[in-house]
C-alpha cells in the first residue's frame, strides 16, 4: 500500500480497539505537537525524517476524522502545486525571464496571483 493508505489503516484498526482519540480536537493538537517537533528538529539537527513522518501520520488521522481518503488530498494538491507553478514560470516568460533569475517575492507575487 502507499504510505498513506497504510497509516489510515493502521489508524483504523488502532481505532477498532478503541486507541482513538474522542475527536478531531485532539488529532488537531497531536499535529500540531509533531509540527512543533519538526520544527525543532529541523533547527536543531535532529531526526528530521522521524518527524516529518510523524507529521504526515498525524495529518492522515485528522482527514481520518474529516472523512477524506489521504491520497486524494495529496494527488489534489499534487495538481494545485502544478497549475500555480506552471502560471509562475508563464508570468516569468512573459517577463521575459527566468526563474533562475526571479527573486522569489516575484514568484511569490505571482504564485498568489496564480491563487
Amino acid at each position: 500500500l502507499p504510505s498513506l493508505w497504510r497509516a489510515e489503516k493502521l489508524q483504523k484498526k488502532a481505532a477498532a480497539a478503541g486507541f482513538e482519540w474522542p475527536d478531531v480536537q485532539g488529532a488537531l493538537d497531536k499535529l500540531e505537537e509533531e509540527v512543533a517537533e519538526l520544527r525543532r528538529a529541523v533547527e536543531n539537527g535532529g531526526d528530521v525524517p522521524d518527524e516529518l513522518g510523524d507529521v504526515l501520520f498525524a495529518a492522515v488521522k485528522v482527514g481520518r476524522f474529516a472523512g477524506i481518503d489521504p491520497e486524494e488530498a495529496v494527488a489534489g494538491t499534487c495538481e494545485k502545486f502544478i497549475h500555480r507553478f506552471r502560471a509562475v514560470e508563464d508570468g516569468a516568460r512573459e517577463q521575459g525571464r527566468t526563474l533562475e533569475d526571479m527573486p522569489l517575492e516575484e514568484m511569490t507575487r505571482l504564485w498568489n496571483q496564480a491563487k
